[in-house]
């Protein structure tokens, strides 16, 4: 008997605590109303920084609105940008990946689009120590001194009247910079390293710029109605291609190993790491290949 008072006691409590909890209405963020299943998109309009910023001056610094089933939270106070990025930013670091972010990364394993945890840290430590550190930065001036006396006997070169675009030539010259201090030097092969990288850096540039419906409508993604996932595969075909030829030159050749006084690039100092690492400091080959992506 006093097994059934207790039963019917909890009983009563429990039900009293679940009205009592269904009456209590979280307190949700002001903001603007949207439509039914689309949200707030239709009202965007083109320029998102001033839409944001007049919605600003109607909710306050910090509000909410729907894009489509995607609640989002806008703030504009900077000391509410402070409190998100700096004091609070492991906190807010971690978010949905569009699937044009999800893709090149190798499913969110390099530096930039990893989740907060000791993934990351370790990511970071090796961005940190391995690659741009005093020493290998110091190590690949010769590199990247190469290519600007490329571009400068290439400039020379050219017959007096010859047009020359100089933005094409800074961007190729970075690029070429860049992708040497990447490499070790140049790659010989089928490969165009100064012309093919900066196709799929441009093309990737465009992809990731596009809005994509299925990032704002999930139940959409299976269809890929706009083709954007398509190309981000493609597009990351393409640079795993790049980059097994390249792991496959370096591992054949031996370069930078033993008594080879040419200047080590990342790729080689990752691959070091990834042979002799151990413990925190151990990577994979997808790490390395995510990481170079960066």
């Amino acid at each position: 008997f006093s097994l059934f008072l207790v039963t019917v006691f909890a009983s009563i409590w429990f039900l009293r605590i679940s009205r009592k909890l269904r009456k209590v209405k979280v307190a949700l963020l002001p903001g603007p109303r949207g439509l039914p299943l689309v949200g707030y998109l239709p009202f965007l309009g083109n320029n998102l920084y001033h839409g944001f910023t007049k919605l600003g001056e109607i909710y306050g610094p910090i509000y909410k609105l729907w894009l489509g089933s995607k609640l989002c939270v806008v703030i504009s106070s900077p000391s509410l940008i402070k409190e998100v990025v700096r004091n609070q930013d492991t906190i807010f670091g971690n978010r949905d990946l569009p699937l044009t972010a999800l893709i090149p990364s190798y499913g969110g394993k390099d530096i930039v689009y990893s989740p907060y945890g000791p993934h990351w840290k370790k990511m970071r430590k090796t961005w940190g120590r391995e690659l741009f550190s005093k020493a290998t930065l110091d190590a690949c001036y010769a590199l990247r001194r190469e290519e600007v006396k490329k571009s400068i006997r290439q400039v020379y070169n050219k017959n007096i009247g010859v047009v020359i675009d100089i933005r094409e030539l800074g961007f190729s010259t970075v690029t070429n910079a860049v992708m040497s201090m990447m490499l070790g030097g140049t790659i010989p092969g089928e490969i165009n390293v100064g012309t093919e990288i900066p196709k799929l850096i441009a093309k990737h540039i465009t992809n990731f710029g596009k809005l994509n419906v299925s990032d704002i409508f999930p139940v959409l993604a299976r269809f890929d109605v706009q083709g954007i996932e398509r190309r981000a595969k493609e597009i990351s075909q393409s640079c795993d291609k790049f980059f097994n030829y390249a792991i496959q030159h370096h591992t054949a050749a031996g370069v930078g190993v033993g008594g080879n006084e040419q200047p080590k690039g990342f790729l080689q100092l990752l691959l070091d790491l990834m042979e002799h690492g151990d413990g925190d400091s151990k990577i994979t080959i997808t790490h390395i290949k995510a990481l170079l992506t960066v």
